[in-house]
């Protein structure tokens, strides 16, 4: 028996077996016993010489797909999600995070956000919170969305895009934060000094009305 005759009955009882339906008696079972009783007739050191070639071939065809090179998403594939709205936001968001690297003044933090902060990568990780938390951008919740982009992008907001870039301010924080908190440092002491005078106002107005009652009363 030859190599060519060999790997035909080879095949031919593999095909066989793959189209065996169940029944004993079936066309298939009989191909498939006549192939492999004939293949019985084939030379040890023939059916060695294909079995060892075939699985030799088989571990280079492995060894190849381990050398395969597994491909690391980049930033272009990375910051991308197929949906307009959302890409969109991204691109806004890196947008306001890459302005901290020229208005950090302190040397230590110029470095650090210079080299170990990445305003794609942190604006996809505060985009998939904001999508994750508040639904899509054109949704119920379009007016947080607004509101967080543009105290991201206020040239009088450094310190918040700053500490959303280094981490110190969360995706998920950002979220829930309130507009006051959002706001500028310049904006939050006025919202404090206007808290405080509401409430002077109002202690006062007890303490009238504390002492109104004590004169009735007396």
């Amino acid at each position: 028996m030859q190599r060519r005759e060999f790997l035909e009955l080879f095949e031919a009882a593999l095909r066989a077996a793959k189209s065996v339906k169940g029944s004993e008696n079936s066309p298939e079972v009989w191909r498939f016993v006549d192939a492999m009783n004939r293949l019985k007739e084939a030379p040890k050191s023939l059916v060695c010489d294909v079995v060892c070639k075939t699985s030799m071939g088989k571990g280079r065809e492995k060894s190849r797909d381990r050398e395969t090179p597994v491909k690391i998403p980049t930033h272009s594939t990375m910051k991308k999600t197929g949906y307009s709205k959302r890409d969109k936001v991204r691109e806004i968001l890196q947008t306001s995070l890459a302005k901290v690297a020229t208005e950090v003044v302190d040397t230590e933090m110029k470095t650090r956000v210079m080299t170990a902060c990445d305003p794609w990568v942190v604006a996809v990780s505060v985009e998939s919170a904001m999508f994750e938390k508040l639904g899509c951008f054109m949704g119920p919740q379009k007016a947080k969305y607004r509101s967080i982009l543009f105290n991201m992008g206020d040239s009088n907001n450094p310190d918040l895009r700053r500490k959303v870039l280094i981490g110190e301010i969360s995706g998920e924080r950002l979220v829930k934060m309130e507009k006051d908190e959002m706001g500028s440092e310049k904006i939050q002491k006025e919202v404090q000094r206007i808290k405080e005078r509401s409430r002077f106002k109002e202690e006062s107005r007890m303490k009238m009305l504390l002492a109104s009652a004590d004169m009735i009363m007396t």
